[in-house]
């Protein structure tokens, strides 16, 4: 049996309203003594409020929606696991829906949530919304909600924004090859259209500049963020002999790379060195500990969380990027050269 206002209202003599006023805490002229009794009662019969009707008497929802590209991707798993436990200390239920990384389907995702009424939404942005970045830049400045692009970002500045710096993962993770002595280093650089993927190769190109190395353009080899992806082009890394070393687009394609090196017998890291990007727990079930630069997901989705609540409570015109520094976890995946 659901039990309403109504039946509250009738057990402790007061009117519907009385009991409204005090279960939503909203000033009245009823004794502390009653709003005690009202309270007890309505813990007593377990007392669940309609939101749906609240949400219409407050115009609000108290409901996020949650884009991301890859459910099957352990970071943005986890992603949504910290952003969904955060909300929901808040009173906010999460909606979480995957475009899988289609720009068309992430559209119409975002739509539906919008047409559902939800508060606010956090959008990691598809890989393939990069490649029409004209259309993308459209959709994101006509879209009528209040939203934050997470870890993904874009270069126009009238978006609100909260992500890791990829100039500095990939200075931090060249470098840290550069240290242990490598000098013949590769990189997987991800999907080029997208601006993380872009600022990580300026990082790398920084890091071997500094050192007065020569960029060689065949030691980019262009993938995707899948560990298949790792595996398909695993055999162009393969065929750079000279290379001791490689920076992975993320530690999902390390793992393709890591599959296709057991498979060809070519040991990790005797022959050669990896280095991911994410910081994946699921590394560390592998023989070999993957180094990689972390992105702290807790740190991500804390400031997301914190962001989107703030501006909710306060709307603002002026959009604000958070930019997070990447750390860097050494891992056993790479081996000191003399």
């Amino acid at each position: 049996m659901k039990i309403r206002m109504k039946d509250i209202a009738k057990m402790a003599n007061v009117s519907e309203a009385a009991v409204s006023l005090v279960l939503n805490d909203k000033p009245s002229r009823i004794s502390e003594k009653k709003k005690q009794e009202i309270k007890a009662i309505a813990k007593e019969l377990n007392y669940v409020p309609n939101i749906a009707a609240q949400s219409l008497a407050k115009k609000a929802s108290r409901t996020i929606g949650v884009v991301i590209p890859d459910i099957e991707n352990p970071f943005f798993s986890k992603l949504c696991k910290q952003l969904e436990e955060r909300f929901r200390a808040s009173g906010y239920l999460t909606i979480i829906v995957n475009s899988n990384d289609d720009f068309t389907v992430e559209k119409n995702l975002i739509q539906m949530l919008v047409n559902r009424g939800v508060d606010g939404l956090i959008i990691a942005l598809s890989n393939e919304s990069f490649s029409v970045a004209e259309e993308q830049e459209r959709f994101l400045k006509e879209l009528d909600a209040t939203f934050i692009l997470v870890d993904r970002y874009v270069a126009f500045g009238e978006v609100n924004q909260v992500y890791f710096d990829s100039l500095a993962g990939g200075k931090l993770a060249t470098e840290y090859l550069l240290q242990m002595g490598h000098r013949e280093i590769a990189f997987m650089t991800g999907d080029l259209n997208v601006p993380s993927t872009l600022d990580r190769i300026t990082g790398y190109k920084q890091a071997l500049e500094n050192y007065g190395l020569e960029v060689k353009n065949d030691y980019l080899i262009e993938t995707g963020y899948r560990f298949k992806n790792g595996i398909e082009k695993a055999a162009d890394l393969f065929a750079l002999n000279k290379v001791t070393a490689v920076v992975s687009a993320n530690d999902m394609v390390a793992f393709g790379i890591l599959k296709q090196a057991i498979k060809k017998e070519r040991k990790v890291p005797e022959v050669l060195s990896i280095i991911g990007y994410d910081r994946l727990e699921i590394a560390d079930i592998l023989d070999t500990s993957l180094a990689t630069v972390e992105q702290d997901i807790t740190l991500l989705a804390e400031k997301t969380v914190s962001l989107l609540k703030n501006i909710l409570e306060k709307p603002t015109k002026f959009p604000k990027r958070i930019s997070l520094e990447p750390t860097l976890f050494k891992g056993d995946s790479v081996k000191k050269l003399n």
